[in-house]
């Protein structure tokens, strides 16, 4: 995780790191694995499903920095 990563564009729950940004899994209703993948712009950890959403976070992230976002 790069703890300088500030991801936009989240619900309240994907804000507070409680529900996947990609999948949308709320991690109260649902016990799936996560991995820290950035921070919200509250501060807070934002965290996808281990695996496929957590390598799509991470992409997503990177073509927004080749874009200058």
């Amino acid at each position: 995780m790069n703890p300088h990563k500030v991801i936009t564009g989240l619900t309240a729950l994907q804000a507070d790191g409680l529900a996947c940004p990609v999948c949308g899994a709320n991690y109260l209703r649902v016990r799936v694995p996560s991995v820290p993948v950035g921070r919200s712009v509250t501060g807070s950890q934002v965290h996808a499903c281990v695996g496929r959403c957590a390598e799509v976070a991470t992409a997503e992230h990177r073509r927004r920095l080749a874009r200058g976002w």
